[in-house]
């Protein structure tokens, strides 16, 4: 028997002990970062605290919020959603990307309220459409329609990372919730030489040979890869020590986002990353236990999405980090340095949180 008190404690504190360990290496990495780019010293860390703080308040929002009201609305949150990524383009790029709504002392990137949108979304037709999830033109054409639009416009900003992530647990919940099997593998068939397409061109196709062979690049695409390698090897059992790692010296680009798992690999040695990646699959598995407490399928499938997405992101994350999957720009949930993410993460654990409590009342 689940002990759901317990669970929502257990759940608590792994957010909690993640976040911590992202301050430490926030405030570590990210003050070389900002003094890179002309910044006050803890600029960075600075404001991954005020977007914690903004997250705390989103998480106990989120938990007095019945799950039913999402159920309720998503049309209304689907569109809201729409309407901001169509927003972005609206406004000037950043690095050649159209990502953010810009405000004075902050930007917001909605693609990443598009992973909770995708996730209740799919919840919600997949429990109102059961009957018709193995007719392709009522069933499986309908909703794929309705994420891929959101997903080509995340691809056009361009952000392949988070759309990769769209794709693969919409596919996910696909299964999960009962799609007919040869809809789901047509659609894997179809999709792989749309990717194949997008990554052979540009950039794109120079980071993936990267990614292949990285010391043919290892003064430019390469170079990432090869310092994250280094990094993430040099620690070693022990590690170098809190605060020691040499790749932060501005060796590692972006150490405080995209790379942070390695810079951690590399100051506390195997033990750094066995903890968060044993703390990240617990996080995963309490929330499976609960997803299958619920009679409610709407509810069971809301569940499981949101806890597989956060493991998504971890594995991917630290997949990019020891070079077993191409450069994605994907944070480390709670950990990364990143302010959009890190508030709507901390929105969908109160989701999980909320979860757990009606769970435990049915």
């Amino acid at each position: 028997m689940i002990n759901f008190k317990d669970t929502r404690t257990l759940i608590t504190t792994i957010v909690f002990v993640l976040l911590f360990i992202g301050f430490l290496f926030t405030l570590s990495t990210g003050s070389l970062q900002a003094e890179r780019l002309g910044k006050p010293e803890y600029y960075f860390f600075t404001k991954q605290l005020i977007a914690a703080i903004i997250g705390f308040f989103g998480l106990v929002l989120s938990y007095h919020i019945p799950l039913e009201f999402y159920k309720k609305h998503i049309i209304k949150i689907y569109f809201g959603v729409l309407i901001l990524l169509l927003a972005v383009f609206f406004f000037k790029s950043i690095n050649g990307a159209h990502r953010w709504i810009i405000f004075p002392h902050i930007n917001f990137q909605p693609s990443e309220l598009v992973k909770f949108t995708v996730i209740v979304y799919l919840a919600h037709y997949l429990d109102k459409k059961y009957d018709k999830l193995n007719q392709f033109k009522s069933g499986f054409l309908p909703v794929s329609l309705m994420i891929g639009i959101m997903a080509s416009l995340v691809l056009l900003e361009p952000d392949f990372g988070t759309t990769f992530i769209i794709v693969v647990i919409s596919l996910s919940m696909y299964f999960i919730g009962g799609i007919n099997l040869i809809h789901l593998f047509g659609s894997i068939i179809f999709l792989i030489p749309i990717g194949f397409v997008f990554l052979n061109h540009g950039y794109r196709k120079t980071r993936l040979l990267s990614f292949m062979n990285p010391w043919a690049y290892q003064y430019k695409e390469g170079y990432q890869l090869i310092q994250s390698l280094t990094a993430v090897g040099s620690g070693g059992l022990f590690g170098k020590g809190l605060g020691n790692s040499s790749q932060k010296l501005l060796f590692l680009p972006e150490a405080h986002t995209d790379f942070i798992f390695a810079i951690i690999s590399e100051e506390l040695g195997i033990w750094g990353p066995i903890l968060i990646i044993g703390l990240i699959f617990y996080l995963f598995w309490l929330g499976i236990q609960t997803a299958y407490k619920h009679e409610n399928k709407f509810k069971r499938l809301l569940t499981l999405g949101l806890s597989l997405i956060l493991l998504l992101q971890a594995i991917i994350h630290i997949g990019v980090t020891i070079g077993i999957l191409p450069t994605k720009g994907i944070t480390l949930p709670f950990i990364s340095y990143g302010g959009s993410a890190l508030i709507v993460q901390m929105f969908m654990v109160g989701v999980l949180l909320r979860s757990v409590k009606e769970a435990e009342n049915e």
